[in-house]
Parts: C-alpha cells; sequence; structure tokens
C-alpha cells in the first residue's frame, strides 16, 4: 500500500509537509511548490492523495460538509487565511487527479473521531504511537492514515456534490 498524505500551506513559501506510507514504513518531506507536490507524488505513484485542503471548484464558499465539521473545528474556505489554502488546494487537487485517486481529509477531525486528540500535538502523536518533529507532521501522517483508512473501506464521505471530505467511519451524526 502506497500513500501520500499531504499537510498544505496556502503560500508556496511556507512550507507544505508531506508523509508517505509506503509498506508500512513512515517518511516526512517538507516542499515548497506545487512542483515538487507532484515530482514526489509521481514518484512514490500512491494508492491515494490525502489532503488537508478544502478542494472547491470556482470561488472559496461553506459547503455542506464544512457546515457539518464545524463542531470538530473545521475553519470555512471563505475565511481570508483559509481562501489562499482553498485556491491551492483546488488547483494542486485538479493536477494531481489527472494522475491519482484524491481525497480531502481534516486530520483533526481523524484524531477527535478516533478518540485520540489532545491540545497538544505530542501527545496526539504519542497517542499514536509516532515520533513528529512538528504539527505539521503530524497533521501529515494523520492526512497518511484517513487515506489508509479510505483503502481499508473504514471512511466516510462527509457532505454534498459541492465538496466531500473523508474521515473515519466512527463518526456518528
Amino acid at each position: 500500500m502506497k500513500i501520500v498524505g499531504i499537510d498544505l500551506a496556502g503560500k508556496k513559501t511556507n512550507p507544505t509537509t508531506i508523509c508517505f506510507l509506503v509498506e508500512e514504513k513512515i517518511e516526512f518531506k517538507n516542499v515548497f511548490s506545487d512542483k515538487e507536490i507532484l515530482d514526489i507524488s509521481k514518484s512514490i505513484n500512491p494508492d491515494i492523495i490525502a489532503i488537508d485542503a478544502p478542494i472547491i471548484r470556482g470561488v472559496p464558499k461553506i459547503r455542506k460538509a464544512d457546515s457539518l465539521l464545524k463542531k470538530y473545528k473545521a475553519f470555512p474556505p471563505t475565511l481570508p487565511g483559509m481562501k489562499c489554502l482553498t485556491i491551492r488546494g483546488s488547483r494542486l487537487a485538479s493536477q494531481l487527479l489527472s494522475h491519482f485517486k484524491v481525497i480531502e481529509v481534516f486530520p483533526t477531525a481523524t484524531a477527535k473521531i478516533l478518540n485520540k486528540y489532545s491540545k497538544n500535538f505530542q501527545e496526539t502523536a504519542a497517542n499514536f504511537n509516532i515520533l513528529v518533529e512538528t504539527k505539521h507532521e503530524l497533521d501529515a501522517y494523520l492526512c497518511c492514515l484517513t487515506g489508509k483508512m479510505y483503502l481499508e473501506g473504514n471512511t466516510v464521505q462527509i457532505g454534498d456534490d459541492e465538496g466531500k471530505i473523508i474521515v473515519p467511519k466512527l463518526l456518528i451524526f
């Protein structure tokens, strides 16, 4: 199983953290450009890419999925800081979709649904028995984990045709 998890930065001047899960081996890499993300993804040829960024066609808007996940502290794509991430994430996802299966995920919801969340990212990482240096590495790992759960059939899709966010099945609405 090959999975890529992307904790995407809204601005290319900030690092994007990528987690690779290949045959149960985990690696992290920080990159800046969309080209680097595309090149790394092509070199790994993953079964799935799970990205922590809103994927929206057209202008950023609040979708049903965003409203449903608000209780997990999802930021709406219309917030000024999120607009940049939404535009970049949507553009990147469309490029990735021509080669790979891509899903939108929300790492904080994954940790909370699996009852392993702590406000301290190091405690959350310990709850998952993983060593990380930054919150971005943790989020990229949680993207990978959600992608793995998706491939194993242990997730649900929240939302509608305007956008779906994949979360663990343990979620009950």
